[in-house]
């Protein structure tokens, strides 16, 4: 039974003060609960670069046990003790890298791309850009890096590679190591 005083009420009513402070409380939860990601600037840049390139694929994240995701896969964070390995796949590339902590808030990525071959590795953090190269069994490193930020890999097969199928850049989902 609906209550007469309210019948005059409707959806194309201005809001008055008993919506704002709905409103309110429902901001405050969502600021609690489920904050914007400090980062969602960088995401947002990233995915307006990758639709830039051309023939860009997107490898997916092979989730071994003990690692944590977070916000719907959007972050995957590596778990506290030994080092643990991630590994990406896409239809023609899979990349396996091992963070392994080498000073106090600093980490060295040791990688390998398959398949075997010259590849340019770009790594991109909220810090800047870096780049390695890798050796022709498709092995790199990658030293210095921050404990505890974001990155994304983007691949790039040399052109050998290219001409036998592989796509021209292959980037990763965004991790927090």
């Amino acid at each position: 039974m609906t209550r007469p005083e309210l019948e005059s009420q409707g959806e194309t009513e201005p809001l008055d003060s008993c919506d704002r402070r709905i409103l309110a409380v429902i901001d405050e939860l969502h600021d609690r609960d489920d904050p914007i990601p400090d980062d969602l600037n960088e995401r947002v840049l990233f995915a307006l670069e990758l639709e830039a390139e051309l023939d860009a694929r997107v490898a997916g994240i092979s989730r071994p046990a003990g690692f944590t995701l977070v916000r719907g896969d959007t972050e995957l964070t590596v778990g506290q003790g030994d080092p643990a390995s991630i590994t990406f796949d896409c239809e023609a590339v899979t990349v396996m890298v091992t963070p392994r902590p080498v000073a106090v808030q600093e980490l060295r990525l040791d990688g390998w791309i398959g398949p075997e071959g010259g590849y340019v590795v770009e790594i991109r953090s909220p810090e800047g850009t870096r780049r390695a190269t890798t050796d022709e069994s498709g092995r790199f490193v990658l030293e210095g890096l921050p404990h505890g930020e974001m990155f994304q890999l983007v691949i790039r097969p040399d052109e050998a590679l290219q001409r036998e199928g592989l796509p021209a850049v292959v980037v990763t989902p965004a991790v927090r190591l």
